[in-house]
């Protein structure tokens, strides 16, 4: 149970960002300041996440987006940002980020648009339905192929060596790119042996040179990037009518992981979370949290240079997680994501024993969706955004850093001094701190073990 003054929780603070008129299923970070956000009412939307300003619309689509995609210029290039949106209506369409005009209408792909990637090194993108397809920033397509699979490519997922791994239903199939001048081919390279059972809802890369498959029957798979082998699995169910459930309900079904670094992944199963040491054969869960939700969970990310893990479900719920301050050992310096979550040194995490779990704590809950909440994004100090089935952008703030800004902005009206403001945040984890003389102030966040 969490406390109503829940004093963990930072966000205290809510923006509400009308624009759409049905679900909101896809979310992107443009920059610091600025998201796109797109959905079921055929239109996507730029926001400045600073005041909640909507800056633009981009409208032409006839069906429901069903996918976004950024593609940013070179460094030192005077390129525009690009904004590419794939709908049902069987288009593709290149925006100016900048202007909101439609660049291009894209109508060769002949088939619902499920997926879009960007091949940074080549500055291409690939499409994903019924077929593959390659366009050049400008739109001009360059190659088409036809998909293995019966079913739709869902996910598309970059790798190593120009290649690229499709997911379509259980199976994974790996494309080679191949590129020069203004010529772009896309060879079949692999069939990936068969793993999973039901079709993948979560397809990852590793920061060890791993790339990792998550599907509805509760199985992951750790691939290597290098052989395109099985290297392990985790979570596996051996029971067809376990991993169904009833009247198919799939509880164990994985809908979303993450790997923030080296050696482990979180994993969204059902609605619970697990944190698997993927160094292992059997592949030891770190941390879990059973029954997390009411629903299942959707989306899962860390938030505030690593503060909280936050999940958000079907149950219309954003939840924060991590280890309360009266837990942690003042001694301990956390460096990274999972040792914040666990509230545990790195040193302590390899001595776990097998049959040792860590629970995280419940910090806080961020209630503010009327239906499920498909995702968020992490602005950092200027908090986060999420986008729900009722069509909302909610945009959560830092309640205590929002009145230090509010008194800074005061204080330079009426002429007031004052050389610093300090708040702190979670004991042991960060401190946001305003700096600064009477003309200017800066922000930073200072780490820290303990107050």
């Amino acid at each position: 149970m969490v406390e109503d003054a829940q004093p963990c929780n930072l966000y205290r603070e809510v923006l509400i960002l009308q624009h759409h008129t049905d679900i909101v299923r896809a979310l992107i970070k443009v920059d610091d300041h600025r998201c796109v956000s797109a959905g079921d009412d055929c239109t996507a939307a730029l926001w400045d996440i600073e005041d909640g300003r909507k800056l633009n619309v981009f409208s032409g689509h006839k069906l429901p987006i069903n996918c976004i995609l950024l593609l940013k210029p070179e460094p030192g290039s005077y390129d525009d940002i690009l904004l590419i949106t794939g709908a049902s209506d069987k288009h593709i369409k290149v925006w100016n980020i900048e202007t909101g005009q439609c660049l291009e209408d894209i109508t060769e792909h002949n088939s619902s648009v499920k997926c879009l990637a960007s091949l940074p090194a080549f500055d291409i993108f690939i499409s994903g339905g019924e077929k593959l397809c390659a366009w050049s920033r400008k739109g001009k397509q360059l190659h088409q192929v036809e998909n293995p699979g019966k079913a739709d490519i869902q996910f598309l997922l970059p790798i190593k060596e120009n290649r690229f791994v499709a997911a379509c239903e259980e199976s994974l199939y790996v494309y080679t790119v191949e590129y020069c001048g203004d010529s772009c081919e896309i060879k079949f390279f692999k069939h990936l042996f068969r793993q999973h059972r039901e079709a993948i809802g979560s397809l990852i890369n590793v920061p060890d040179g791993s790339f990792a498959s998550g599907s509805l029957d509760g199985l992951i798979v750790l691939w290597s990037s290098h052989t395109l082998s099985a290297i392990r699995q985790f979570n596996q169910i051996k029971e067809e009518k376990e991993f169904r459930g009833i009247d198919n309900h799939y509880p164990f079904s994985i809908q979303h992981m993450i790997s923030p670094e080296k050696g482990c992944i979180f994993a969204a199963v059902g609605n619970s979370i697990y944190v698997f040491d993927i160094t292992k054969d059997q592949g030891r869960i770190i941390a879990k949290k059973q029954d997390a939700h009411m629903s299942k969970i959707k989306h899962m990310d860390f938030l505030y240079h690593g503060l909280y893990l936050a999940t958000c479900s079907e149950d219309g719920a954003i939840k924060l997680w991590g280890r309360a301050p009266a837990e942690k050992n003042d001694k301990d310096y956390f460096m990274n994501p999972l040792e914040t979550f666990t509230g545990l040194s790195s040193d302590k995490i390899r001595k776990l024993k097998k049959s040792e779990t860590v629970e995280p704590c419940l910090l806080g809950e961020c209630l503010g969706h009327s239906g499920a909440v498909q995702l968020f994004v992490d602005f950092g100090e200027e908090g986060f955004v999420s986008c729900g089935g009722d069509g909302l952008l909610i945009l959560w703030k830092d309640g205590v850093l929002q009145n230090l800004k509010r008194s800074q902005f005061i204080g330079e009206m009426t002429g007031a001094t004052q050389s610093s403001y300090t708040c702190s945040t979670l004991t042991g984890l960060s401190r946001p701190i305003f700096t600064g003389d009477d003309d200017q102030a800066t922000l930073r966040t200072e780490e820290s073990p303990s107050d």
